[in-house]
Parts: structure tokens; C-alpha cells; sequence
């Protein structure tokens, strides 16, 4: 069988494995889990959606216990009521509970007031708690509460016979007493669903069953009531996806058309943070009124107000997908917004996901299988990508859910499988390549050259890198005196040390001459910092030979000095020699320069060299001073070159700081051509490092410009005549 086609079998199996596996792995809670919490990050990202304006939700917080208690005095409802229904509130949901009086004279005529007031307020809707036993015994028979059913019947939607899938109620637990009843222009329940997996209220039953007839929940009453919706034409049909609610707005001839889940569940759009909602404290609106405040009092005209608990303490609080705790009457401000928008949430079909899925896990399974890792990773990358913004774009647009986590575990297994097959049988090149280059690169280019065969080749390519050059001072006349085999085990003991630092660093060595090391930076793996790690490097370098030192003279050894050069700037970079035998290597003027600078270490009496184009990219990080403009050994163009201190966070001392001072000071009189007073800040430096052999270099040659100045387009260059 063609090696390319046997290739595409297997990642079709893949494909169909993962699939397969990953729809099974969701059924699990665990996973279902994750696709929920993947759910309500997206509604979190999708922010505000569009919504109505004229919600006001009146607050019994904190502020208003403080002022009436809880429960609130009925006779202060009642007032609360009457001072609504005045303001012009179209609807009126009160989303509290009250049960029977008790007989004493103060609750008697609280009450009496309270249904006074309430004549007053014709268009007040209030909340039912129905009972829902867990269907334990489906056979037994259930007994109905007769007086709630003749007291809350004439608010209901008749079943008329037809038995649908919504819970049902033994009996209604809590609904407001008979005469309140009779005043009300409606009731809606407040039972609310709780996800089984983690208690997240997602969405609420859109009615419950009780003696036969439906009772819709809190906020989809208020939006029949605000929408003009007469309650005995509603009707509920049943359909592949669930169900349908039907309910004709007045005479307009348009209908609310209200999707629902199989289990007669409405799954809430939330509108954003509750924020997004005018909310007021009731006893500021109680406080309004006595004021005759109309500018406030005018928010209810034409509103529609729900009035609920939002003070912690009394506990009518739940986790929703935008706040891990919240009151209540929210979730019902939210129902009533998403039916009076007409934004629904619907899935998208389960056959519709499986063939979505089935296609993204065919491209990637095969892609990784046929293409290289260059090339398989972006486009599982871009196609992870272009699916969830798929999704997300869906989901703001038209509220249809795709799943979003299950696609993603199934592009995973895929792109696994792939991968270990292409592991397991194209390992034994990756092998031999491993083993024919590690004993002499570093293990960076070996990972390379396993990842792309293709380097193993003559030629390179051009990079910016920034290389060092590390040499002993002096060593040939101390290998003399110490002989050959002293000789070669200080050497190992120095490169060693030397080569672990510039490894630790991100570089690369490139080769050892004699006692002298290359490395460079930048190169074969990208570094956008080379030149801050190259510098930091020669710096713990130098800081570790004074530490090789005290070992060194226990055994005898002599104290040596290194001289490094630093250099940035374009190389070419790749394997060079002969076919038989290549070098990773960089060569090129910046690599040259590097080499250079080394060497006039010695003109400066300095151990560290860097220059203007290294300077460029760390003068801010790192401590260094401005050394001359110098043209060195075999170049025309001249460099200006700087000492490397330290890094910039290190903490120097008072005298390292005066001298810098002094020194930069003297170094901007020389360029001024005001050769005294360098001359004086020069000897200044001297006074604290009497040994700056480029303090005296520039006093030197102030007083030479004394009595013979140079020419009047003097730039300050120094050629060298030695490398």
C-alpha cells in the first residue's frame, strides 16, 4: 500500500477513535462539568447584551432592615404599592411572601391598610413557592390542596386535559393569603433550578403543574402582563427539541414564540452584571415620596418594578454564570428581559456538532500525520481557533450553543495519536541524528537538526547575534612555566567553568582555540534578548575566575586574568566546512569586531569590552562607561567602545559611583575641548582608583591638546596599531 495513503487510513481511525472516545468521556459528570463552566466564561465574555430599559428593581437591602425591620410592615407595602401604581409603573412583581396574619390588633390593622393601599395598585403580581416532591413513588396518588387551587386557579393557564413535562406540585408551599389573592393581577412562581453537577441557575422550570393547571414562572408573568398577553390563549407545543410556548400578544397578531428545553426548562440569557439594571432601595423610594420627589419617582412610568430581598442575611441568594452569588429577583428580571426581547438560548443540533467535530478532527489527525510539526501545529492551532470563535460568534449572534471543551479533548487525542505514531516510526532517523551530532554541538542545534533534517547541509544563513571572545592573559609564557600536564588541567578546569556560564546564558559555543573561547548569542535559537544575556554572562564569567582563584593558588596554580570582547551585529550563521565534516559556526566583520575588541583590553588595561552596537541594546540594564572611538586593527570605520562594569540592579558602592562621575565628567570636558578641566576631573577619578590606566590615558593626551590642539574637525578617533 502506498506509504501516503496508509498514512491517511490511520489518521482517519484516529479521528474516529478520539471522536468516539471523547463523546463517551461526556457523559461523565466530571466532563460535563467543564463544559459548563467553558459555557459561562463565554456568556461572561460575550458582556451586555441588548436589552430593555425600563426594569427597575426595587431592593430590600441592607439599608431598608435598618430603617423598617423584615418582613417590611405590610402597612409600609401597602404604601409602597399605592405610591407605584401613582407613578405609573406598568407592572408591578413583588417577589416576597405573605402568609396569613397573625391576630393581634397591630398586625390586623397593618394588614387592613396594606390591601387598602393595594386597591390603589391594580397591576401587582406576586410569587407562589410551589411544593415539588421528588417523583419517588410516580404511581401514588396525589392529594390537592383545594383551597390554594380556588384561591389561585382564576391566574392560572388551563392545562385542558393535556398532560406536558413540567414539574408538579403537591401543593403550593407559600402564595399570598386569600384576600391578597383576590386583589393581585397575577401570580407567577419562583421555583428555580439549580444545575444537579455544580448548583448554578442556568435556567428555570417555565411552568409548574398544579391541579391541573400551569402557573408560569415570576418573570415570564410579568412579561405576558407587560406584553398584553391574555393567559387562556396560551398553548404548548411539543417539538424534536423540546417545547414551544405559544403566546399571542393582545390584537396585534404577533406571538411570542418561547423555546424550551425537553424537561419544560427555559435557559436563561442573562443580560450581564445585574448592574445593567436601574436598581433602587425601598426606603429611598418610600423617603422619595415624602419628599415629592418627581424627578425620582418618574423612573417607574411606564416601568415594569420588581420588588425582592437582596440583603445577604435574608438568604433569597444563588450562583449564577455571572456572579457566584445573587439575589434572586435577578434571575427573574432576566426572564423577563430575554421574553421581551425575543432572545432565547437554543443548542445546536446533536447531529450538526457530531459532523462539526468529526471534520475538525479528520483535518487535524491527518495534517499531523502527512505534514510536518511546522506546519501541523499552526493549523490545528488556527483551526482550535477558528472553531471557538465559530462558536463564540454563534452564541452573540443567535444564542445557539455549540459545545466548546468536548471539540477541544477530541482534537488533543487526535493530535496525540498522530504524533506517537509519527513518534514510533519515524524515531530511528530522529535517532541516528541524535547520536552523530551530540558528541560535538550543543544540544540546542542537535534539537534543531532533529526538528529539521534539512540544516544538515553547507551554507546558512544571516542572523543578528551578539558573539564573545574570551582569552587568558599571558597564557603561553605561563604554560611554559608550568608544564604540559599542569597545563591541560587548569585549561579544562577554567573552560569548563567558563562554558557551563555562557550555557546557562542561551549561548552556543562555537569552537575553543587554545586557551581562547567563541560563543555566540542570537543563534540557532531565536533570542530576542542575545545581547543582555551575552553581557551577563561575561560578567558572572569574570566573577568566577576570581572564585576559580583561591582554588587555584591552594594547589600552587597561578592567578590568571581573561580578556573578553563583546560584540552585536549581523553574522552568517549555520553549518560550514566540508560535506564530510561541518561546523556550526558564524562568521563575518560583527564576529571579527568581537575578536578585535578583545585584544585592546590590553591598550585599556580592562577585562571587559563591549561595543556602541552591544551598548545600543543594554545601556539601560547593564553599568558601563565610555572608553575612546577607536578604528581597531584592520578596519577603517572607527567603533566606540565601552568597559562592562555590571548589570544595572546590583548594588555598587558610594566610591565606585564618585569615580564613574568624575570620569564621565572628565570624558565630556575632553570632547568639549576643554582640556584643563578634564584634566581635572580625570585626576579626581585617579584619586579613587589610582591605577585607571584610561584616566591617565586621557590626561595624557589633555595636556598634549594643550599646547598643540587637534584640527577643528577632530572627531576624537584612536587608531590602533596593535591587535
Amino acid at each position: 500500500m502506498n506509504k501516503k495513503l496508509m498514512k491517511t487510513m490511520f489518521g482517519i481511525l484516529f479521528a474516529v477513535v478520539s471522536v468516539a472516545l471523547t463523546t463517551g468521556l461526556f457523559q461523565w459528570e466530571f466532563f460535563r462539568s467543564l463544559e459548563l463552566k467553558a459555557y459561562d466564561a463565554m456568556l461572561t465574555a460575550r458582556g451586555v447584551r441588548e436589552h430593555t430599559s425600563n426594569v427597575v428593581i426595587i431592593k430590600i437591602d441592607e439599608f431598608t432592615m435598618k430603617e423598617l425591620d423584615y418582613p417590611i410592615p405590610r402597612d409600609k407595602y401597602g404604601t409602597l404599592l399605592a405610591i407605584l401604581a401613582q407613578s405609573g409603573a406598568k407592572a408591578v412583581g413583588v417577589d416576597d411572601l405573605f402568609p396569613t396574619v397573625k391576630q393581634d390588633s397591630v398586625s390586623l390593622a397593618q394588614n387592613e391598610q396594606f390591601l387598602l393601599f393595594h386597591n390603589y395598585a391594580p397591576n401587582v403580581y406576586h410569587a407562589i413557592g410551589p411544593f415539588i416532591p421528588l417523583d419517588d413513588n410516580p404511581g401514588e396518588p396525589r392529594h390537592t390542596d383545594r383551597e390554594a387551587y380556588a384561591t389561585l386557579h382564576p391566574h392560572s393557564i388551563p392545562a385542558n386535559g393535556r398532560r406536558l413535562n413540567f414539574p408538579q406540585a403537591t401543593y403550593i408551599d407559600e402564595r399570598p393569603f386569600d384576600s391578597l389573592a383576590s386583589l393581585a393581577a397575577g401570580v407567577g412562581h419562583v421555583l428555580l433550578s439549580p444545575d444537579p453537577i455544580d448548583g448554578i441557575i442556568r435556567a428555570v422550570p417555565f411552568f409548574v403543574e398544579f391541579s391541573g393547571d400551569y402557573y408560569p414562572t415570576f418573570g415570564a408573568a410579568l412579561a405576558f402582563a407587560a406584553a398584553g398577553v391574555d393567559l387562556s390563549t396560551v398553548t404548548v407545543e411539543e417539538t424534536e427539541t423540546g417545547m414551544t410556548v405559544h403566546a399571542p400578544v393582545g390584537a396585534s397578531g404577533r406571538t411570542l414564540e418561547i423555546p424550551l428545553t425537553t424537561e419544560g426548562d427555559l435557559e436563561i440569557d442573562y443580560v450581564g452584571g445585574n448592574d445593567n439594571f436601574t436598581q433602587v432601595s425601598l426606603q429611598d423610594v418610600l423617603d422619595a415620596f415624602v419628599r415629592q420627589d418627581a424627578a425620582f419617582l418618574a423612573k417607574f412610568k411606564d416601568a415594569v418594578v420588581i420588588i425582592g430581598p437582596t440583603a445577604r442575611s435574608i438568604g433569597d441568594h444563588n450562583a449564577t454564570p455571572i456572579a457566584d452569588i445573587s439575589p434572586n429577583c435577578f434571575v427573574h428580571a432576566n426572564v423577563y428581559d430575554q421574553i421581551m426581547m425575543g432572545r432565547y438560548i437554543t443548542h445546536a443540533p446533536a447531529g450538526t456538532q457530531l459532523l462539526v467535530l468529526m471534520v475538525l478532527a479528520l483535518i487535524v489527525s491527518i495534517a499531523a500525520i502527512l505534514l510536518k510539526l511546522r506546519w501541523s501545529v499552526p493549523i490545528g492551532v488556527v483551526l482550535t481557533a477558528g472553531y471557538l470563535w465559530f462558536a463564540f460568534s454563534t452564541f452573540t449572534n443567535t444564542g445557539e450553543v455549540y459545545t466548546l471543551i468536548e471539540p477541544l479533548f477530541a482534537l488533543f487525542f487526535c493530535y496525540a495519536s498522530a504524533m506517537s505514531y509519527t513518534a514510533a516510526t519515524e524515531g530511528r532517523q530522529k535517532a541516528m541524528i541524535k547520536g552523530m551530532f551530540e558528541k560535538y554541538v550543543d544540544r540546542a542545534v542537535v534539537q534543531q537538526i532533529i526538528d529539521n533534517p534539512s540544516l544538515v547541509k553547507l551554507g546558512g544563513e544571516e542572523r543578528e547575534i551578539t558573539t564573545v571572545f574570551a582569552d587568558i592573559e599571558g597564557f603561553t609564557s605561563m604554560a611554559e612555566k608550568m608544564g604540559p600536564q599542569n597545563t591541560v588541567g587548569m585549561l579544562n578546569s577554567y573552560l569548563t567553568e567558563m562554558t557551563s556560564i555562557m550555557i546557562e546564558e542561551y549561548g552556543t559555543i562555537d569552537k575553543y582555540i587554545g586557551d581562547a573561547i567563541m560563543a555566540f548569542w542570537g543563534a540557532p535559537l531565536e533570542d530576542k534578548d542575545h545581547a543582555y544575556h551575552a553581557c551577563a554572562a561575561a560578567i558572572k564569567m569574570q566573577r568566577k575566575l576570581t572564585a576559580l582563584h583561591t582554588k587555584w593558588i591552594h594547589y600552587g596554580r597561578p592567578v590568571v586574568n581573561q580578556r573578553i570582547g563583546i560584540n552585536t551585529g549581523k553574522a552568517v550563521v549555520g553549518n560550514m566546512g566540508a560535506e564530510a565534516r561541518l561546523n556550526y559556526t558564524a562568521i563575518g566583520d560583527a564576529v571579527n569586531l568581537a575578536s578585535r575588541l578583545e585584544g585592546v583590553n590590553k591598550e585599556y588595561g580592562t577585562r571587559l569590552l563591549m561595543s556602541d552596537n552591544t551598548y545600543r541594546q543594554v545601556h539601560d540594564r547593564v553599568l558601563s562607561r565610555e572608553m575612546d572611538l577607536v578604528v581597531v586593527v584592520g578596519k577603517t570605520e572607527p567603533v566606540r567602545i565601552y568597559e562592562l562594569i555590571a548589570l544595572a540592579d546590583e548594588v555598587q558602592t558610594d566610591a565606585t559611583k564618585k569615580f564613574l562621575e568624575y570620569y564621565h565628567n572628565g570624558l565630556e570636558a575632553y570632547k568639549k575641548r576643554a582640556w584643563r578641566s578634564a584634566v581635572d576631573q580625570f585626576n579626581q577619578a585617579l584619586s579613587i582608583r589610582k591605577d585607571d590606566i584610561v584616566s591617565n590615558l586621557y590626561i595624557q593626551r589633555s595636556m598634549l591638546f594643550v599646547d598643540n590642539p587637534p584640527p577643528e574637525d577632530w572627531n576624537g578617533v584612536f587608531v590602533m596599531t596593535k591587535k
